[in-house]
């Protein structure tokens, strides 16, 4: 594991170190809620709390980081992983809040009616696609994971975090093809959801 401070309050979260857990809340926590409010639309940020989607990210990272679900690689992964899971929560937020009898185009009130979702459709192509898609296929995969071998595991995780097949597979020092394998296998898992 690298030396960065990061990986070390993980680390410690890990082994159920509640000072940690609450030093990497609020080492974060404010940034966070900057993200996901520069994020919300008008529309939106009537009805969704920039904390209140901090919160449920930092909840669902929690619970995982607990399980040993996570690995830092480099600098700054931890950010990045936080930052993706926030904008998944916040994009679950604007798909919830855009359903059926929710829909935010369906409201009347002082906004124009053909104001519709546009705000939505910025907050949605406004994400970062990284971090996001890693946050989205990690919480669309949690019960993938408890599929997977714990020695497959962390090619998961690590494609997760972004990494490439070849990088993963000279990581993990196994072949491409059993890296190719595995990605193969969560995504027939994926499917079958």
């Amino acid at each position: 594991m690298t030396e960065d401070p990061s990986a070390k309050l993980l680390a410690r979260v890990r082994d159920g170190d509640e000072r940690a857990a609450e030093q990497l809340f609020r080492r974060y926590a404010e940034r966070l809620i900057a993200v996901a409010a520069a994020r919300l639309s008008e529309k939106l940020a009537r009805r969704v709390d920039p904390e209140d989607v901090v919160q449920s990210a930092y909840r669902s990272f929690f619970v995982r980081a607990r399980r040993g679900g996570y690995v830092l690689r480099r600098s700054g992964d931890l950010w990045r992983l936080l930052v993706g899971i926030t904008l998944h929560k916040l994009h679950h937020q604007a798909e919830r809040h855009t359903a059926g009898k929710r829909a935010m185009n369906k409201e009347q009130g002082m906004v124009a009616s053909d104001e519709s979702a546009d705000g939505l459709m910025e907050l949605i192509q406004a994400r970062e696609p990284t971090p996001l898609e890693a946050a989205t296929l990690a919480d669309e995969v949690e019960n993938v994971l408890r599929q997977l071998e714990p020695h497959q595991r962390p090619i998961l995780e690590l494609r997760l975090q972004g990494h490439n097949q070849a990088e993963i597979a000279k990581e993990l020092q196994c072949s491409e093809r059993t890296v190719r394998r595995i990605l193969d296998k969560v995504n027939r898992l994926l499917e079958e959801r």
